[in-house]
């Protein structure tokens, strides 16, 4: 299989053409004609996950976030933007990067999120989305709590520590929960968005301070459980993606948190 065939058999399952307007998903290093045989999936192209495309002889990685999000004007190996550019290029590995594609497609992030929440939660399984982006494509969705009582805010935030390392809440310990609001990533603009559509709770990541105190306003209960957290599904989700297409495809496991938190207890 060539890069282009990788390429096109992504973008038919995920078109690039519905990334956001400030995006830069698709491919982003590599010669379309190479032959290729080893993928490596990643939620960033980081320094660790080029060390361990290099051990593995992958060639290609396909990633999440962009490894060039802002214009490269230059590639000045001394300075840390171009860096890891530099190396794919110099170790003859390609980049795929799939963001806001992937973010708002039924096969990405949010159906992950609904597999990783739902019996944690008692999700239901209908849902609407959080932002309609037409098409069948959405940020983020709503769903209600599937069972006969609601979920109060600490028990909720008990559940999400068993499947993220939650950074922090807003949770209202006694609030009760019935509809949520579910958005991988960085939630801050999705706070209003979530109390307009009655949702009494928005679980996601990278909440700001200012959001925190709209959230007290409205009353609204915010569980922040990182940005990595949220989104490191991406890995095993684009691995089964991929199993069609007869290469070998290895999700990445020297990826780590790179804002994980110090236990001082």
């Amino acid at each position: 299989m060539t890069l282009k065939e990788l390429y096109d058999y992504i973008d038919e399952r995920i078109p690039f053409s519905a990334q956001e307007s400030w995006d830069n998903s698709g491919l982003l290093v590599g010669d379309t004609g190479r032959e290729i045989k080893k993928v490596l999936t990643a939620l960033d192209i980081s320094k660790a996950v080029i060390d361990e495309a290099q051990s593995l002889s992958a060639d290609v990685i396909v990633s999440h976030h962009p490894i060039i999000f802002r214009p490269l004007k230059r590639i000045d190996t001394s300075e840390s933007a171009a860096v890891p550019v530099a190396r794919l290029i110099k170790a003859d590995i390609a980049a795929i990067c799939t963001h806001t594609p992937f973010d708002m497609s039924p096969l990405g992030m949010n159906k992950g999120l609904y597999e990783l929440l739902r019996e944690p939660l008692c999700l239901s399984e209908s849902y609407e989305p959080l932002e309609d982006l037409g098409n069948g494509n959405m940020i983020g969705r709503i769903y209600d709590i599937d069972t006969i009582l609601p979920m109060r805010g600490r028990d909720m935030a008990k559940a999400l520590k068993g499947i993220f390392d939650v950074r922090a809440s807003r949770s209202f310990e006694d609030k009760l929960i019935r509809r949520i609001a579910v958005s991988s990533g960085a939630g801050n603009s999705f706070v209003e968005a979530a109390f307009e559509k009655g949702c009494d709770a928005l679980v996601t990541g990278d909440l700001k301070h200012d959001s925190y105190i709209s959230a007290e306003n409205m009353g609204i209960a915010l569980f922040d459980c990182g940005h990595y957290g949220t989104e490191c599904i991406f890995r095993d989700i684009m691995r089964d993606i991929l199993k069609g297409t007869g290469l070998e495809v290895i999700s990445s496991s020297a990826e780590k948190d790179p804002a994980a938190c110090i236990s001082l207890s």
